[in-house]
């Protein structure tokens, strides 16, 4: 386990994922293009990488930029030239970004890795890292373990461990994040956090969600009943717009071809119009901050039903 001297890093890396509108993805290449060249030109820069989404594993584009001091990589970070460039760019991008700033660590080129972030309570440092060292053994049990980083928390930088765990494949990477082995340590082990998250470096889940801060043993989305509580919101609207508005024309089609034909503009409606806002109006809810947690939630849940309510409401209306 290599970890930078506290308040000397020895490089500095941002993981930063994007959503970005399917029908602007080649201006984003573009843009992100530009953005890599002007980075080029800032003092300390190294490397920078940018991951393409990965079909029916990772929705997001992955963008890693490493500079040589973390002085230096917090003046691109906050300098006005990369500000215009996100306010030109704003167009694109179909989400707001997670950003994961890791002191000391070197990410190499490959094909799959996540970044775990965890607050460990304190006290039970120690305690974390004879954990953490177990779980690093198992996962190099693994095919397709490539290796792996640890980074303790580092003052003024960072208040998190951040490990950045690399496979050779997505499927590999997906085998270690969710086999048994895997599961029963972090259950073992959720007594010494407060807050754990997982992003992932060239790979993710396909879905309607985007991944975040979550408990541990589930890190990479927001709880199940969260999620149905969301499609729920999001469907029910779909669903009764379509029955109004689409049924009558389908209705001299056979049922197989019209039911068809309406489960596939839901599925258009649900994926590229409902659900990117809805996931970024409720964003506070589905992955709070840990200082905000207890109020998001009770917020979070009253603004469903209210909605609910509000719906109901209006096509009872209707009727």
């Amino acid at each position: 386990m290599d970890s930078p001297a506290p308040g000397a890093p020895e490089s500095a890396t941002v993981v930063i994922a994007q959503r970005v509108r399917p029908e602007r993805e080649g201006d984003y290449v573009a843009w992100q293009a530009e953005m890599g060249e002007r980075c080029r030109t800032f003092a300390g820069f190294e490397r920078t990488e940018v991951v393409p989404p990965v079909p029916g594993f990772q929705d997001d584009f992955v963008i890693v930029f490493r500079f040589d001091t973390f002085a230096h990589l917090d003046a691109w970070l906050r300098s006005d030239v990369r500000r215009a460039l996100l306010e030109r760019g704003a167009p694109l991008f179909a989400g707001e970004a997670r950003q994961h700033t890791v002191a000391g660590a070197r990410l190499a080129g490959r094909p799959a890795g996540m970044v775990v972030t965890t607050r460990v309570k304190p006290g039970r440092e120690r305690e974390f890292q004879v954990w953490e060292d177990s779980i690093n053994a198992a996962a190099a049990r693994f095919p397709g373990f490539l290796g792996n980083e640890v980074f303790a928390p580092v003052a003024g930088v960072q208040e998190e461990w951040v490990v950045v765990v690399r496979f050779d494949s997505t499927e590999h990477l997906e085998g270690w994040r969710r086999s048994d082995v895997r599961q029963r340590l972090v259950d073992q082990a959720a007594r010494l956090w407060d807050e754990a998250s997982v992003e992932t470096i060239s790979g993710g889940f396909p879905g309607w969600f985007a991944s975040g801060a979550s408990t541990p043993g589930a890190p990479a989305f927001p709880p199940e009943w969260k999620q149905a509580m969301i499609v729920l919101l999001a469907l029910y609207p779909t669903v009764m717009l379509i029955t109004y508005l689409l049924s009558p024309r389908l209705a001299g089609l056979p049922m197989a071809l019209g039911i068809f034909v309406g489960n596939a503009v839901s599925i258009v409606v649900l994926t590229w119009l409902l659900m990117p806002v809805v996931n970024r109006a409720f964003g506070f809810w589905l992955a709070p901050a840990p200082a905000r947690r207890t109020r998001a939630e009770a917020l979070g849940i009253g603004a469903v039903l209210l909605g609910y309510a509000v719906l109901l409401l209006t096509f009872l209306a209707i009727g």
